[in-house]
């Protein structure tokens, strides 16, 4: 079985990821969830999904009590990943998203979307 680092359609959610195209990019790891047969993989891609879905309402529907809500559901979903998952750096993916997180709870006015965590992939 591949990991999900050599997944096409994982790869295409980490490009439209990074691109900034989060609903996109929701959409197309959805199905790999859906399917994911192991536990630690669909809390892996079941936090990225909602980590995008947060992106989104924070930037496109201007909606940050939700955006903070959604990192918090994925936060607990990320915290039960090991560091390294299926290929994905998921420690550094988390801590990026926990910063993401304290910056906007502490002031949403200057919250940089430069910030937001990329998805690095290990090995």
């Amino acid at each position: 079985m591949k990991s999900l680092a050599e997944e096409a359609a994982f790869l295409r959610g980490v490009r439209l990821h990074e691109r900034g195209d989060y609903w996109e990019a929701h959409e197309a790891w959805e199905g790999l969830w859906r399917e994911a047969p192991r536990e630690e993989t669909r809390l892996l891609l079941q936090g990225l999904i909602q980590v995008t879905a947060a992106f989104h309402k924070l930037l496109v529907q201007h909606d940050g009590d939700a955006a903070l809500r959604i990192l918090d559901r994925a936060l607990e979903k990320l915290d039960r990943v090991p560091d390294a998952q299926d290929g994905v750096d998921v420690r550094a993916f988390r801590e990026g998203t926990r910063s993401c997180r304290e910056a906007l709870a502490s002031d949403r006015s200057t919250f940089d979307p430069g910030a937001i965590p990329r998805v690095t992939l290990r090995g």
